[in-house]
């Protein structure tokens, strides 16, 4: 026992805390925190427009691509004017390769959908969900209360 205390460092050796143990506590501390604020809540709806969202499952990719024709430069619709719209959006999903079993590659396909919609009413919320149902692409318009306002057109797929 006697030996155990003789062999500690002096005060004088001993490592000193080191600047960079306290940027790694506090970069720590503050993540911690960040991930247990709450999100901030969405801003409102105007009363005069439709917001449209997205829904999809955990692998697949839905994002905007026309609006009335025109090309949306961005992953989501604006908000939109209440009336009638025509949207197109872009589904890129996975599905099993063919070819001898251990070799298939998973392959990408990118479908465009369609949805004419003549109701949309100002300060309501939209949601465009696409799914593949018997390896087939599908897609619709529903409220916030989940009912189908209208069905999806498949205008054409192309592998990738």
């Amino acid at each position: 026992m006697a030996n155990l205390l003789t062999n500690l460092p002096s005060r004088e050796n001993r490592p000193r805390w080191q600047p960079w143990r306290t940027l790694a506590l506090a970069t720590a501390a503050s993540s911690l925190i960040a991930c247990t604020t709450p999100a901030p809540a969405p801003a409102p709806i105007p009363e005069h427009q439709a917001r449209i969202s997205f829904s999809t499952q955990p692998m697949d990719n839905l994002r905007a691509h026309r609006l009335n024709g025109e090309l949306v430069r961005s992953l989501r619709f604006d908000d939109l004017p209440a009336g009638e719209h025509v949207l197109e959006v872009r589904f890129r999903f996975e599905r099993p390769g063919g070819g001898k079993p251990g070799l298939r590659e998973p392959q990408h396909r990118t479908c465009d959908l369609r949805i004419h919609y003549a109701g949309f009413k100002g300060g309501e919320q939209y949601a465009i969900r696409a799914e593949l149902f018997n390896w087939r692409p599908r897609g619709w318009l529903q409220d916030a209360e989940g009912t189908r306002l209208s069905t999806a057109d498949l205008i054409r797929c192309s592998p990738g």
